[in-house]
Protein backbone atom coordinates (compact mmCIF):
# COMPACT_ATOMS: atom_id res chain seq x y z
CA UNK A 1 0.00 0.00 0.00
CA UNK A 2 1.25 3.46 -0.59
CA UNK A 3 2.50 4.96 2.28
CA UNK A 4 5.10 8.16 3.24
CA UNK A 5 7.48 7.23 6.10
CA UNK A 6 9.67 9.76 7.95
CA UNK A 7 11.72 8.32 10.38
CA UNK A 8 13.95 10.69 12.30
CA UNK A 9 14.83 13.44 9.61
CA UNK A 10 17.46 16.19 10.39
CA UNK A 11 18.78 18.67 7.76
CA UNK A 12 20.22 21.80 8.14
CA UNK A 13 21.04 24.34 5.93
CA UNK A 14 23.79 25.99 8.51
CA UNK A 15 25.52 24.84 11.50
CA UNK A 16 21.42 25.10 13.78
CA UNK A 17 18.89 22.25 12.55
CA UNK A 18 15.95 23.34 10.56
CA UNK A 19 14.20 20.10 10.63
CA UNK A 20 15.53 17.72 14.00
CA UNK A 21 14.28 14.42 14.51
CA UNK A 22 11.15 14.68 12.73
CA UNK A 23 9.11 11.29 12.25
CA UNK A 24 5.45 11.10 10.47
CA UNK A 25 3.20 8.64 9.01
CA UNK A 26 1.24 9.26 5.91
CA UNK A 27 -1.31 6.42 5.04
CA UNK A 28 -3.31 5.71 2.23
CA UNK A 29 -6.35 7.71 2.08
CA UNK A 30 -4.96 9.65 4.55
CA UNK A 31 -4.72 13.53 3.72
CA UNK A 32 -2.11 15.11 6.04
CA UNK A 33 -1.48 18.57 5.85
CA UNK A 34 2.12 20.88 7.55
CA UNK A 35 1.64 23.92 9.70
CA UNK A 36 3.69 26.44 10.64
CA UNK A 37 4.96 29.50 10.38
CA UNK A 38 7.41 30.48 7.53
CA UNK A 39 10.88 29.19 7.44
CA UNK A 40 10.30 26.14 9.97
CA UNK A 41 11.13 24.03 7.35
CA UNK A 42 7.94 23.30 5.47
CA UNK A 43 9.09 23.29 2.04
CA UNK A 44 12.24 21.76 3.26
CA UNK A 45 10.29 18.82 4.40
CA UNK A 46 8.57 18.11 1.56
CA UNK A 47 11.54 18.50 -1.24
CA UNK A 48 12.84 15.54 1.08
CA UNK A 49 10.22 13.82 0.70
CA UNK A 50 10.23 14.00 -2.87
CA UNK A 51 13.92 13.04 -2.96
CA UNK A 52 15.05 16.79 -3.99
CA UNK A 53 17.30 16.87 -1.10
CA UNK A 54 18.78 14.09 1.50
CA UNK A 55 18.60 14.53 4.76
CA UNK A 56 21.48 14.62 7.30
CA UNK A 57 20.07 11.82 8.99
CA UNK A 58 16.44 9.95 8.91
CA UNK A 59 14.99 7.65 6.80
CA UNK A 60 12.56 8.36 4.23
CA UNK A 61 10.37 5.30 2.71
CA UNK A 62 7.70 7.30 0.14
CA UNK A 63 5.93 3.95 -1.00
CA UNK A 64 4.23 4.45 -4.59
CA UNK A 65 5.34 7.47 -7.16
CA UNK A 66 5.34 10.91 -6.30
CA UNK A 67 3.65 13.64 -8.12
CA UNK A 68 6.87 16.51 -7.82
CA UNK A 69 9.52 13.40 -9.49
CA UNK A 70 6.73 12.99 -12.59
CA UNK A 71 6.04 16.14 -13.48
CA UNK A 72 8.55 18.72 -15.22
CA UNK A 73 9.29 22.13 -14.10
CA UNK A 74 6.90 25.02 -15.86
CA UNK A 75 9.69 27.33 -15.78
CA UNK A 76 12.70 27.79 -18.09
CA UNK A 77 10.26 25.43 -20.13
CA UNK A 78 10.24 26.22 -23.85
CA UNK A 79 7.93 25.22 -26.35
CA UNK A 80 4.19 25.41 -25.78
CA UNK A 81 1.22 24.39 -23.53
CA UNK A 82 0.60 21.19 -25.67
CA UNK A 83 4.15 20.40 -25.66
CA UNK A 84 4.63 20.75 -22.12
CA UNK A 85 1.06 18.74 -21.44
CA UNK A 86 2.29 16.05 -23.43
CA UNK A 87 5.37 15.34 -21.73
CA UNK A 88 4.40 15.63 -18.49
CA UNK A 89 1.52 12.78 -19.54
CA UNK A 90 4.28 10.79 -21.58
CA UNK A 91 3.85 8.04 -19.13
CA UNK A 92 0.03 7.35 -19.08
CA UNK A 93 0.77 7.09 -22.66
CA UNK A 94 3.43 5.03 -22.12
CA UNK A 95 1.13 2.67 -20.10
CA UNK A 96 -1.60 2.56 -22.42
CA UNK A 97 0.07 1.48 -25.22
CA UNK A 98 2.02 -1.10 -23.37
CA UNK A 99 -1.41 -2.26 -21.81
CA UNK A 100 -2.47 -2.69 -25.91
CA UNK A 101 0.46 -4.65 -26.66
CA UNK A 102 -0.18 -6.91 -23.96
CA UNK A 103 -3.90 -7.10 -25.08
CA UNK A 104 -2.77 -7.92 -28.49
CA UNK A 105 -0.21 -10.98 -27.64
CA UNK A 106 -2.66 -12.53 -25.02
CA UNK A 107 -5.23 -12.84 -27.90
CA UNK A 108 -2.78 -14.42 -29.64
CA UNK A 109 -2.71 -17.06 -27.21
CA UNK A 110 -0.17 -15.93 -24.11
CA UNK A 111 1.34 -17.64 -21.00
CA UNK A 112 0.97 -16.94 -17.10
CA UNK A 113 3.60 -14.05 -17.20
CA UNK A 114 1.58 -12.13 -20.06
CA UNK A 115 -1.84 -12.49 -17.97
CA UNK A 116 -0.06 -11.54 -14.51
CA UNK A 117 1.50 -7.95 -16.50
CA UNK A 118 -2.20 -7.49 -17.90
CA UNK A 119 -3.65 -7.77 -14.54
CA UNK A 120 -1.03 -5.40 -13.09
CA UNK A 121 -1.07 -2.92 -16.12
CA UNK A 122 -5.02 -3.05 -15.65
CA UNK A 123 -4.46 -2.30 -11.43
CA UNK A 124 -2.47 1.25 -12.90
CA UNK A 125 -4.81 2.18 -15.61
CA UNK A 126 -7.98 2.03 -13.66
CA UNK A 127 -6.14 3.80 -10.62
CA UNK A 128 -4.77 6.24 -12.90
CA UNK A 129 -7.78 6.51 -14.84
CA UNK A 130 -6.36 6.25 -18.01
CA UNK A 131 -9.16 5.77 -19.94
CA UNK A 132 -10.74 9.08 -19.47
CA UNK A 133 -7.88 11.21 -19.46
CA UNK A 134 -8.28 13.28 -22.67
CA UNK A 135 -11.88 14.21 -21.41
CA UNK A 136 -9.55 14.88 -18.30
CA UNK A 137 -7.85 17.38 -19.48
CA UNK A 138 -9.85 19.71 -20.24
CA UNK A 139 -11.89 19.41 -17.12
CA UNK A 140 -8.66 19.65 -15.15
CA UNK A 141 -7.47 23.04 -16.33
CA UNK A 142 -11.00 24.86 -16.94
CA UNK A 143 -11.52 23.38 -13.18
CA UNK A 144 -8.43 25.47 -11.99
CA UNK A 145 -9.16 28.62 -14.04
CA UNK A 146 -7.40 27.84 -17.07
CA UNK A 147 -10.29 27.52 -19.58
CA UNK A 148 -8.50 29.91 -22.13
CA UNK A 149 -5.41 26.59 -22.31
CA UNK A 150 -8.01 24.62 -23.95
CA UNK A 151 -8.72 23.27 -27.27
CA UNK A 152 -6.43 25.95 -29.59
CA UNK A 153 -5.38 27.76 -26.47
CA UNK A 154 -2.83 24.30 -26.02
CA UNK A 155 -0.86 25.98 -28.69
CA UNK A 156 0.29 29.13 -26.55
CA UNK A 157 3.96 29.54 -25.47
CA UNK A 158 5.14 29.07 -22.16
CA UNK A 159 6.79 32.36 -22.08
CA UNK A 160 3.27 33.92 -22.37
CA UNK A 161 2.28 32.54 -19.36
CA UNK A 162 1.70 34.55 -16.28
CA UNK A 163 3.84 33.34 -13.43
CA UNK A 164 0.17 32.19 -11.32
CA UNK A 165 -0.82 30.49 -14.96
CA UNK A 166 2.74 28.69 -14.68
CA UNK A 167 2.18 27.54 -11.41
CA UNK A 168 -1.58 26.27 -11.91
CA UNK A 169 -0.85 24.33 -15.45
CA UNK A 170 2.30 22.59 -13.22
CA UNK A 171 -0.65 21.54 -10.69
CA UNK A 172 -2.99 20.53 -13.84
CA UNK A 173 -0.59 18.32 -14.80
CA UNK A 174 0.77 16.65 -11.68
CA UNK A 175 -3.59 16.07 -10.95
CA UNK A 176 -3.69 14.44 -14.39
CA UNK A 177 -1.06 11.88 -14.09
CA UNK A 178 -2.23 10.61 -10.37
CA UNK A 179 0.40 9.83 -9.04
CA UNK A 180 0.05 7.36 -6.09
CA UNK A 181 1.50 9.77 -3.78
CA UNK A 182 0.30 13.48 -3.65
CA UNK A 183 2.45 16.30 -2.78
CA UNK A 184 1.42 19.74 -2.71
CA UNK A 185 3.06 22.77 -1.45
CA UNK A 186 1.21 25.79 -1.26
CA UNK A 187 -1.18 24.62 -3.76
CA UNK A 188 -3.80 27.34 -3.50
CA UNK A 189 -1.77 30.25 -4.51
CA UNK A 190 -3.26 32.02 -7.19
CA UNK A 191 -6.58 29.64 -7.32
CA UNK A 192 -9.68 31.62 -7.16
CA UNK A 193 -12.47 30.36 -5.12
CA UNK A 194 -14.04 28.20 -8.06
CA UNK A 195 -10.53 26.54 -8.58
CA UNK A 196 -9.88 26.30 -4.57
CA UNK A 197 -12.99 24.00 -4.16
CA UNK A 198 -12.30 22.10 -7.02
CA UNK A 199 -8.92 20.74 -6.03
CA UNK A 200 -10.43 20.20 -2.57
CA UNK A 201 -13.04 18.11 -4.14
CA UNK A 202 -9.75 16.64 -6.25
CA UNK A 203 -8.00 15.57 -2.79
CA UNK A 204 -10.73 14.57 -1.32
CA UNK A 205 -11.00 11.39 -3.55
CA UNK A 206 -7.44 10.70 -3.86
CA UNK A 207 -7.00 7.31 -2.81
CA UNK A 208 -3.56 6.91 -2.07
CA UNK A 209 -1.46 9.33 0.80
CA UNK A 210 -2.01 12.87 0.41
CA UNK A 211 0.90 15.31 2.18
CA UNK A 212 0.44 18.82 1.49
CA UNK A 213 2.04 22.57 3.21
CA UNK A 214 -0.57 24.92 3.22
CA UNK A 215 -1.70 28.40 4.63
CA UNK A 216 -5.02 28.59 3.45
CA UNK A 217 -7.35 27.97 6.30
CA UNK A 218 -10.54 26.87 4.58
CA UNK A 219 -8.83 24.75 2.31
CA UNK A 220 -7.15 22.96 5.37
CA UNK A 221 -10.74 22.63 6.99
CA UNK A 222 -12.04 21.08 3.70
CA UNK A 223 -9.76 18.69 2.75
CA UNK A 224 -7.22 17.62 6.11
CA UNK A 225 -7.62 14.55 8.46
CA UNK A 226 -4.52 14.96 10.15
CA UNK A 227 -2.18 18.18 10.83
CA UNK A 228 1.39 18.17 11.93
CA UNK A 229 2.18 21.29 14.14
CA UNK A 230 5.92 22.24 12.91
CA UNK A 231 5.77 24.76 15.66
CA UNK A 232 6.20 22.74 18.46
CA UNK A 233 7.15 25.27 22.01
CA UNK A 234 4.18 24.62 23.31
CA UNK A 235 4.00 20.55 22.34
CA UNK A 236 7.66 20.61 23.80
CA UNK A 237 6.81 22.81 27.40
CA UNK A 238 4.08 20.18 27.71
CA UNK A 239 6.31 16.84 27.28
CA UNK A 240 8.99 18.61 29.42
CA UNK A 241 6.22 19.14 32.04
CA UNK A 242 5.92 16.20 31.98
CA UNK A 243 8.77 14.68 32.64
CA UNK A 244 9.09 12.88 28.97
CA UNK A 245 12.25 13.16 26.86
CA UNK A 246 13.41 16.18 24.57
CA UNK A 247 10.71 17.09 22.68
CA UNK A 248 11.45 17.65 18.86
CA UNK A 249 10.51 17.17 15.41
CA UNK A 250 6.61 18.30 14.88
CA UNK A 251 3.42 17.82 16.84
CA UNK A 252 0.32 15.44 15.17
CA UNK A 253 -3.04 16.46 15.34
CA UNK A 254 -6.52 14.65 14.26
CA UNK A 255 -8.60 16.16 12.29
CA UNK A 256 -9.39 19.35 10.37
CA UNK A 257 -7.98 23.10 10.94
CA UNK A 258 -10.87 23.70 13.24
CA UNK A 259 -9.24 20.26 15.12
CA UNK A 260 -6.06 21.76 15.46
CA UNK A 261 -7.37 25.51 16.71
CA UNK A 262 -9.14 23.74 19.57
CA UNK A 263 -6.52 21.24 20.38
CA UNK A 264 -3.40 23.88 20.21
CA UNK A 265 -5.90 26.08 22.35
CA UNK A 266 -6.49 23.99 25.04
CA UNK A 267 -2.54 23.11 25.35
CA UNK A 268 -1.59 27.08 25.53
CA UNK A 269 -3.99 27.57 28.25
CA UNK A 270 -2.14 24.10 29.99
CA UNK A 271 1.26 25.94 29.36
CA UNK A 272 0.23 29.52 30.49
CA UNK A 273 -1.32 27.50 33.78
CA UNK A 274 1.67 25.38 34.33
CA UNK A 275 4.20 28.67 33.66
CA UNK A 276 2.40 30.21 36.93
CA UNK A 277 2.11 27.70 39.10
CA UNK A 278 6.14 26.53 38.63
CA UNK A 279 6.82 30.28 38.93
CA UNK A 280 4.07 30.36 42.41
CA UNK A 281 5.95 27.42 43.54
CA UNK A 282 9.58 28.73 42.89
CA UNK A 283 8.60 32.10 44.83
CA UNK A 284 7.44 29.50 47.83
CA UNK A 285 10.53 27.67 47.86
CA UNK A 286 12.84 30.56 47.56
CA UNK A 287 11.02 32.41 51.16
CA UNK A 288 10.84 28.98 52.18
CA UNK A 289 14.20 28.64 51.95
CA UNK A 290 14.91 31.98 53.34
CA UNK A 291 12.95 31.05 56.39
CA UNK A 292 14.91 28.42 56.75
CA UNK A 293 18.27 30.81 57.23
CA UNK A 294 16.09 32.79 59.82
CA UNK A 295 15.67 29.14 61.87
CA UNK A 296 19.70 28.53 61.49
CA UNK A 297 20.06 31.75 63.22
CA UNK A 298 18.08 30.12 66.42
CA UNK A 299 15.62 33.10 67.61
CA UNK A 300 14.93 34.42 70.65
CA UNK A 301 15.52 30.95 72.55
CA UNK A 302 19.42 30.81 71.35
CA UNK A 303 20.09 34.71 71.94
CA UNK A 304 18.84 34.21 75.76
CA UNK A 305 20.30 30.57 76.31
CA UNK A 306 23.24 30.20 78.23
CA UNK A 307 25.96 27.06 78.18
CA UNK A 308 24.77 23.37 77.09
CA UNK A 309 21.33 24.89 76.61
CA UNK A 310 22.58 27.53 74.01
CA UNK A 311 24.29 24.18 72.00
CA UNK A 312 21.40 22.66 71.84
CA UNK A 313 19.38 25.20 70.22
CA UNK A 314 21.88 25.98 67.95
CA UNK A 315 22.60 22.67 66.83
CA UNK A 316 18.54 21.60 66.88
CA UNK A 317 18.06 25.18 64.45
CA UNK A 318 21.13 24.04 62.16
CA UNK A 319 19.87 20.88 61.34
CA UNK A 320 16.35 22.31 61.21
CA UNK A 321 17.63 24.29 58.64
CA UNK A 322 19.90 21.72 57.00
CA UNK A 323 16.39 19.48 56.79
CA UNK A 324 14.91 22.20 55.09
CA UNK A 325 17.34 23.41 52.87
CA UNK A 326 18.08 20.06 51.24
CA UNK A 327 14.68 19.71 50.66
CA UNK A 328 13.96 22.76 49.43
CA UNK A 329 16.96 22.16 46.76
CA UNK A 330 15.83 18.86 45.70
CA UNK A 331 12.49 20.15 44.87
CA UNK A 332 13.98 23.21 43.06
CA UNK A 333 16.51 20.89 41.27
CA UNK A 334 13.19 18.38 40.23
CA UNK A 335 11.26 21.74 39.30
CA UNK A 336 14.61 23.11 36.94
CA UNK A 337 13.89 19.60 34.75
CA UNK A 338 10.66 20.43 34.80
CA UNK A 339 10.24 23.86 34.38
CA UNK A 340 8.36 25.33 30.98
CA UNK A 341 9.74 28.92 29.59
CA UNK A 342 7.05 31.64 29.72
CA UNK A 343 4.36 31.51 26.52
CA UNK A 344 5.51 33.14 23.48
CA UNK A 345 2.91 35.83 22.94
CA UNK A 346 0.60 35.74 19.71
CA UNK A 347 -1.67 38.50 20.15
CA UNK A 348 -1.52 41.87 18.47
CA UNK A 349 -2.67 44.99 20.81
CA UNK A 350 -4.14 48.06 18.23
CA UNK A 351 -3.83 51.75 19.87
CA UNK A 352 -7.62 52.26 20.57
CA UNK A 353 -9.54 55.37 19.58
CA UNK A 354 -8.19 58.19 21.83
CA UNK A 355 -12.28 59.24 22.22
CA UNK A 356 -15.44 56.92 22.42
CA UNK A 357 -16.83 56.45 19.45
CA UNK A 358 -19.28 59.25 18.39
CA UNK A 359 -22.66 58.68 16.64
CA UNK A 360 -22.79 59.36 13.09
CA UNK A 361 -21.51 58.55 9.58
CA UNK A 362 -18.11 57.65 9.12
CA UNK A 363 -18.36 56.62 5.40
CA UNK A 364 -20.68 57.28 3.19
CA UNK A 365 -20.37 56.30 -0.66
CA UNK A 366 -23.03 57.69 -3.37
CA UNK A 367 -22.87 56.01 -6.97
CA UNK A 368 -19.29 55.75 -7.27
CA UNK A 369 -17.65 53.72 -10.24
CA UNK A 370 -14.28 53.68 -12.57
CA UNK A 371 -15.52 52.64 -16.14
CA UNK A 372 -14.31 48.72 -16.39
CA UNK A 373 -13.15 48.50 -13.18
CA UNK A 374 -15.96 49.37 -10.52
CA UNK A 375 -19.63 48.72 -10.71
CA UNK A 376 -21.99 51.73 -9.55
CA UNK A 377 -22.01 51.21 -5.79
CA UNK A 378 -23.55 52.99 -3.27
CA UNK A 379 -23.30 52.37 1.06
CA UNK A 380 -23.58 54.36 4.37
CA UNK A 381 -20.96 52.93 7.03
CA UNK A 382 -21.82 54.14 10.80
CA UNK A 383 -18.88 54.85 13.14
CA UNK A 384 -17.59 51.89 15.04
CA UNK A 385 -18.64 49.60 12.21
CA UNK A 386 -16.59 47.09 10.66
CA UNK A 387 -17.06 46.04 6.54
CA UNK A 388 -15.81 43.39 4.74
CA UNK A 389 -15.78 44.00 1.19
CA UNK A 390 -15.79 40.90 -0.98
CA UNK A 391 -16.12 40.12 -4.98
CA UNK A 392 -13.86 38.22 -8.00
CA UNK A 393 -10.64 39.43 -9.05
CA UNK A 394 -11.31 41.93 -10.87
CA UNK A 395 -14.30 43.33 -9.44
CA UNK A 396 -13.17 46.75 -7.85
CA UNK A 397 -12.19 45.56 -4.44
CA UNK A 398 -8.78 47.40 -4.42
CA UNK A 399 -10.22 50.12 -6.87
CA UNK A 400 -12.93 50.86 -3.91
CA UNK A 401 -10.62 50.49 -0.84
CA UNK A 402 -8.03 52.89 -2.38
CA UNK A 403 -10.65 55.57 -3.46
CA UNK A 404 -11.53 55.31 0.67
CA UNK A 405 -7.96 55.20 1.44
CA UNK A 406 -6.39 58.58 -0.69
CA UNK A 407 -10.37 60.18 -0.53
CA UNK A 408 -9.86 60.54 -5.03
CA UNK A 409 -10.57 58.56 -7.87
CA UNK A 410 -7.69 56.62 -9.62
CA UNK A 411 -5.87 58.96 -11.85
CA UNK A 412 -6.74 58.92 -15.33
CA UNK A 413 -9.82 56.61 -14.86
CA UNK A 414 -12.94 57.83 -16.25
CA UNK A 415 -14.76 58.07 -12.73
CA UNK A 416 -18.46 59.03 -11.24
CA UNK A 417 -19.67 59.45 -7.65
CA UNK A 418 -18.58 60.77 -4.21
CA UNK A 419 -17.10 59.73 -1.09
CA UNK A 420 -16.97 61.14 2.08
CA UNK A 421 -15.29 60.09 4.95
CA UNK A 422 -14.07 60.79 8.68
CA UNK A 423 -10.38 61.68 8.24
CA UNK A 424 -7.65 60.70 9.01
CA UNK A 425 -7.53 57.26 7.41
CA UNK A 426 -5.06 54.34 8.12
CA UNK A 427 -4.69 52.45 4.85
CA UNK A 428 -2.49 49.03 4.88
CA UNK A 429 -2.78 48.18 1.01
CA UNK A 430 -2.41 44.83 -0.81
CA UNK A 431 1.53 45.27 -1.73
CA UNK A 432 4.42 45.12 0.60
CA UNK A 433 5.75 48.75 1.71
CA UNK A 434 7.59 50.00 -0.60
CA UNK A 435 9.89 53.21 0.02
CA UNK A 436 8.37 56.99 0.25
CA UNK A 437 4.94 55.00 0.76
CA UNK A 438 2.56 56.69 3.43
CA UNK A 439 4.72 56.27 7.02
CA UNK A 440 7.75 55.21 5.23
CA UNK A 441 9.96 57.51 5.10
CA UNK A 442 13.89 57.68 4.63
CA UNK A 443 14.33 58.13 7.94
CA UNK A 444 11.73 54.80 9.01
CA UNK A 445 12.64 52.86 5.80
CA UNK A 446 16.27 52.67 6.94
CA UNK A 447 16.55 52.34 10.13
CA UNK A 448 13.22 51.09 11.51
CA UNK A 449 9.91 51.65 12.98
CA UNK A 450 11.00 52.02 16.16
CA UNK A 451 8.52 52.56 18.93
CA UNK A 452 5.72 53.18 16.64
CA UNK A 453 5.55 48.92 16.49
CA UNK A 454 4.63 48.32 19.94
CA UNK A 455 2.07 45.79 20.34
CA UNK A 456 2.51 44.75 16.73
CA UNK A 457 6.05 44.12 15.67
CA UNK A 458 8.09 42.64 17.92
CA UNK A 459 11.16 44.66 19.90
CA UNK A 460 14.02 42.82 18.55
CA UNK A 461 12.59 44.22 14.59
CA UNK A 462 11.43 47.89 15.58
CA UNK A 463 15.57 48.95 14.82
CA UNK A 464 15.89 46.78 11.35
CA UNK A 465 15.73 48.62 7.96
CA UNK A 466 12.39 47.46 6.68
CA UNK A 467 13.59 45.56 2.99
CA UNK A 468 15.33 43.68 5.55
CA UNK A 469 12.53 42.65 7.35
CA UNK A 470 10.74 39.66 6.40
CA UNK A 471 7.40 39.48 4.04
CA UNK A 472 5.40 38.89 7.42
CA UNK A 473 7.55 41.65 9.38
CA UNK A 474 6.76 44.00 6.84
CA UNK A 475 3.13 43.30 6.94
CA UNK A 476 2.81 44.51 10.50
CA UNK A 477 5.21 47.13 10.03
CA UNK A 478 2.06 48.48 7.38
CA UNK A 479 -0.17 47.20 10.24
CA UNK A 480 1.44 49.80 12.90
CA UNK A 481 2.23 52.33 10.92
CA UNK A 482 -1.26 52.99 9.63
CA UNK A 483 -2.60 52.84 13.12
CA UNK A 484 0.09 55.35 14.31
CA UNK A 485 -1.75 58.28 14.01
CA UNK A 486 -4.33 56.56 15.84
CA UNK A 487 -6.81 56.94 13.03
CA UNK A 488 -10.74 56.87 13.38
CA UNK A 489 -10.62 54.70 10.48
CA UNK A 490 -8.98 51.61 8.87
CA UNK A 491 -8.51 50.31 5.31
CA UNK A 492 -6.90 46.87 4.90
CA UNK A 493 -6.48 45.24 1.35
CA UNK A 494 -6.18 41.61 1.98
CA UNK A 495 -4.75 41.67 5.25
CA UNK A 496 -4.02 37.98 5.48
CA UNK A 497 -1.33 38.17 2.84
CA UNK A 498 2.35 37.43 3.75
CA UNK A 499 0.88 36.21 7.15
CA UNK A 500 1.31 32.77 8.80
CA UNK A 501 -1.49 31.10 10.40
CA UNK A 502 -1.08 32.32 14.21
CA UNK A 503 -0.71 36.05 13.08
CA UNK A 504 -3.88 35.72 11.27
CA UNK A 505 -5.67 34.46 13.97
CA UNK A 506 -4.13 36.55 16.12
CA UNK A 507 -5.16 39.41 13.50
CA UNK A 508 -8.74 38.58 12.99
CA UNK A 509 -8.91 38.72 17.02
CA UNK A 510 -7.62 42.28 17.17
CA UNK A 511 -9.33 43.73 14.37
CA UNK A 512 -12.74 42.06 15.80
CA UNK A 513 -11.81 44.24 19.27
CA UNK A 514 -11.03 46.92 17.61
CA UNK A 515 -13.52 49.93 18.25
CA UNK A 516 -12.73 52.08 15.69
CA UNK A 517 -14.55 51.65 12.07
CA UNK A 518 -13.28 49.15 9.32
CA UNK A 519 -13.09 48.34 6.02
CA UNK A 520 -11.31 45.22 5.04
CA UNK A 521 -11.25 43.62 1.04
CA UNK A 522 -10.58 40.12 1.35
CA UNK A 523 -10.57 36.82 -0.85
CA UNK A 524 -9.71 34.67 1.92
CA UNK A 525 -12.57 32.30 2.74
CA UNK A 526 -11.93 31.55 6.34
CA UNK A 527 -12.23 35.06 7.51
CA UNK A 528 -14.82 35.43 5.12
CA UNK A 529 -16.89 32.31 6.82
CA UNK A 530 -15.57 34.06 10.30
CA UNK A 531 -16.52 37.19 9.79
CA UNK A 532 -18.52 39.59 12.49
CA UNK A 533 -19.80 42.61 10.77
CA UNK A 534 -21.44 43.66 7.70
CA UNK A 535 -20.47 42.76 4.23
CA UNK A 536 -20.46 44.38 0.70
CA UNK A 537 -20.37 41.80 -2.12
CA UNK A 538 -18.79 43.42 -5.67
CA UNK A 539 -20.10 42.54 -9.08
CA UNK A 540 -18.07 42.96 -12.12
CA UNK A 541 -18.11 46.06 -14.01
Amino acid sequence: MPAIILDDISFSYSSSPLLDHVSLRVGDGERACLIGPNGCGKTTLLRIVTGRLLPDRGTVTCAGDAGPRLIPDTEGSGGSVGEYLDASLRPLRVLFTRFEEITARISEGGGDRLAREYDRLLAQMTARDVWSLDARVDETLAGLGLSELTGPGRGRSLGSLSPGQRGRLRLAATLLVRPETLILDEPTNHLDAGAVGFLARTVNHWHGPVLMASHDRAFIEDTATVTYDMDIDVWRALARAEGADEFTGLHRCAGNYSDYLEEKRRARARHSELHAAQQAEKRGLREHRQAGARIARGGVRLARAEGMAKKYFADRAAATATRRTRNDDRRLEDLSRQEVRKPRGYELSFPMNPVPVRPGSALSARRVAVRRRLASTSFDLARGEHLLVTGSNGAGKTTLLSWIATGKPPAGAQASGTIASDRPIGFVPQHLPRAGDPGFAEEIWLRGIGELGRGILHPSMWTVPVPELSAGNQRRAQLAMALAGRPPVLVIDEPTNYLDLDTMEALEEALHRWTGTLVVASHDRWLIDHWHGRGLHLEPA
